[in-house]
């Protein structure tokens, strides 16, 4: 037997992210991170060096773990 998960969040956002911390051992990169990306909007991260951008996309893919907050994609939470 298949289950289909279904969307517990959907704000019509493709990406969103809401309060979101990551800690690298004693470091804190990320202070409450927030960003929504609507559904067909091309977005992109910009910033001086060492502002978060690689951070923040290596949060949204799972390679670092967010301590806090939350990360929707497509209306499922994804935080890893």
């Amino acid at each position: 037997m298949t289950t289909t998960p279904t969307n517990t969040h959907n704000t019509g956002n493709l990406l969103e992210l809401k309060g979101v911390h990551t800690h690298i051992g004693a470091y804190h990169i990320l202070h409450g991170v927030d960003l929504a990306v609507p559904k067909g909007q091309l977005t992109m991260l910009l910033g001086r060096n060492g502002a978060g951008k690689t951070t923040t996309l290596r949060t949204i893919m799972g390679l670092w773990h967010a301590s806090q907050g939350s990360i929707h994609f497509a209306g499922r939470d994804i935080t890893a």
